[in-house]
């Protein structure tokens, strides 16, 4: 949280998918010093009364719409960076807004999401601002679409991921993979994870193509995009979803 209209809108994305989830949701503010760039905080009080306030009205607000949502604060004294990836240690997903006006300022191009993103020990989720419903959710009928790079290797944790996320919507989820597979052979990688899952309906696409505006055609309207990450690494396709993708994108760290 930093007090801007996309960090806002993260949380309330955030509070939707805690209450999904059953989850305790956690709003965090790094006030202390974002970059070398940047001065030290001579008022180290004033800024931490401040990042309090902030925290508590963005908890008054998310209460309003969700009266039983689990709600804690945190005001943190060490930068966005460092404490973003230090709560992503014991959280299961890190939720961020994709642009701000403070030390997260234009996120989706700036060092410091960059090193976030490619780094959080959980999976991050990046929402913005405009388009869909007021929390960045396109929410309705729209798919979950979840990228699937090795066929003959699936990553589990991210097709998990993406499984859980279209059965707590209650929507289909869209398999696809930039190749020249045929969809059974989509369908054959994630069969394991479907018979885990058979409430979630699952969609098997392969379509020849580079991986980015194939997902990106495919996640046009959808209520989630869903790809994978290596060890420290936002790849092209990571890079461009996050710059180009209406809908959010969920980055999952690759087990």
């Amino acid at each position: 949280m930093d007090g801007s209209a996309e960090g806002s809108a993260a949380a309330h994305w955030a509070a939707e998918e805690a209450v999904r989830r059953g989850l305790r949701l956690r709003l965090v503010h790094g006030w202390g010093l974002a970059s070398p760039l940047e001065p030290v905080v001579d008022r180290a009080s004033d800024e931490q009364r401040r990042a309090q306030r902030l925290l508590r009205e963005a908890q008054e607000t998310l209460l309003e719409r969700h009266p039983r949502l689990n709600v804690s604060l945190e005001a943190l004294a060490d930068g966005p960076r460092t404490a973003l990836l230090d709560v992503s240690h014991d959280s299961e997903l890190l939720v961020l807004g994709s642009r701000g006006l403070s030390p997260l300022a234009g996120f989706l191009l700036g060092s410091v999401s960059g090193h976030i993103v490619g780094n959080t020990a959980c999976p991050v989720v990046v929402v913005r601002s405009s388009g869909g419903t007021a929390d960045g959710d396109p929410g309705g009928d729209a798919e979950v679409v979840v990228g699937l790079k090795h066929l003959d290797q699936p990553d589990e944790a991210l097709l998990e991921f993406a499984f859980t996320a279209a059965a707590g919507r209650r929507v289909p989820l869209r398999v696809v993979h930039a190749g020249e597979e045929h969809d059974t052979a989509v369908g054959a990688a994630v069969a394991r994870l479907r018979a885990a899952h058979p409430q979630v309906v699952v969609v098997e696409t392969a379509v020849a193509g580079s991986a980015s505006p194939v997902l990106l055609a495919a996640a046009a309207d959808a209520a989630l995009v869903v790809v994978g990450r290596g060890r420290s690494r936002v790849g092209p396709v990571v890079h461009g979803l996050l710059h180009h993708a209406h809908s959010p994108v969920a980055v999952v760290p690759h087990t």
